[in-house]
């Protein structure tokens, strides 16, 4: 294995982990947590986002990905709000915006 694979390794294994606490952050609120911890849901997304784009910058020293791409992004955005704005009509989401 080389440093590139191991990084992409990392970045699977982390995107798992985000799958992982947003799970649970849908069946038990973003503020539940666990007892005598300290930690929400809430915190434990933002602390897997944080190890994430760790990786993400650790793959873009070894040029492996490039900077983001701001116009692509703002894309994206767009269309995520069309398709809540969709589903709210249909009656699937709360319309909340």
């Amino acid at each position: 294995m080389n440093k590139t694979d191991y990084l992409l390794t990392c970045l699977a294994e982390e995107s798992g982990e985000i799958t992982q606490a947003v799970g649970k952050a849908l069946r038990f609120g973003l503020e539940d947590g666990y007892p005598q911890t300290g930690r929400t849901n809430r915190t434990d997304i933002q602390a897997e986002l944080n190890d994430l784009f760790a990786l993400v910058e650790l793959l873009q020293s070894q040029n492996v990905l490039i900077e983001a791409d701001r116009a692509a992004i703002d894309r994206k955005k767009e269309k995520v709000l069309y398709w809540m704005k969709y589903s709210a009509e249909r009656g699937r989401l709360d319309p909340v915006f």
